[in-house]
């Protein structure tokens, strides 16, 4: 359970789902979804780190647009890779 605790945001992927996630943007970065798909793949870390930024992003959040970017990352990141 150690990997529930700290800042989700703190790790490379975190970072990257906080920026693609934050409710300043207007539509989605898919060039910053696409990175985080990557990280995700190419790191023993990513899957596990990026799960806990994204529920830091959707669970108890009231910024319904915030929400919205999260599940849209969320969403990218589960589907089948092409390669």
């Amino acid at each position: 359970m150690d990997f529930l605790l700290g800042n989700p945001f703190s790790s490379p992927v975190g970072q990257r789902i906080e920026k693609a996630t934050d409710g300043s943007l207007q539509s989605e970065d898919w060039a910053l979804n696409m990175e985080i798909c990557d990280i995700i793949n190419e790191t023993e870390e990513g899957p596990k780190d990026a799960l806990r930024a994204v529920k830091k992003r959707i669970v108890g959040n009231k910024n319904f647009h915030e929400v919205m970017l999260a599940l849209t990352v969320l969403d990218g990141t589960s589907r089948p890779s092409r390669s």
